[in-house]
């Protein structure tokens, strides 16, 4: 069993960052089956989460690309200057804003109907990432 599956061990505090509706929702509760993230809030748009990441402290910030391009580029790029440690995961639309995101500095990227197994497999990553910044 991989250490982000283990009872004992705290889930990775989590931040959803979607325009409010029905694919922030679903982010949620594609997040809520995975017993090793917390998501701890939900922000509408980059500026906000930015201004709240001091506060939270997430090891893992989740991105919906229906957020402007320009804007998801931005609070990647403002995440990794001001936590590095933060890892980043967006949902894409297509896969042609793949090579963007992990340029802007983006841990993992996956399109948005990917399946359970899949999205479990990029989580457990991104969470061990988290939980040892150094490796």
């Amino acid at each position: 069993m991989i250490e982000t599956t283990r009872a004992d061990t705290p889930p990775v505090p989590t931040i959803v960052v979607s325009r409010p509706g029905i694919m922030q929702q679903s982010l949620r509760a594609s997040l809520a089956a995975c017993p090793w993230i917390a998501v701890v809030a939900s922000f509408g748009d980059g500026l906000t989460t930015m201004n709240q990441l001091a506060r939270i402290h997430p090891g893992i910030v989740v991105i919906d690309s229906n957020l402007l391009e320009e804007e998801v580029d931005a609070l990647i790029a403002a995440v990794k200057v001001s936590q590095p440690a933060i890892r980043c995961l967006v949902f894409l639309k297509s896969t042609q804003q793949e090579m963007r995101m992990l340029a802007a500095g983006a841990d993992a990227v996956t399109l948005r109907d990917v399946s359970t197994p899949q999205l479990q497999a990029i989580l457990a990553r991104l969470v061990q990432a988290a939980r040892n910044p150094e490796t």
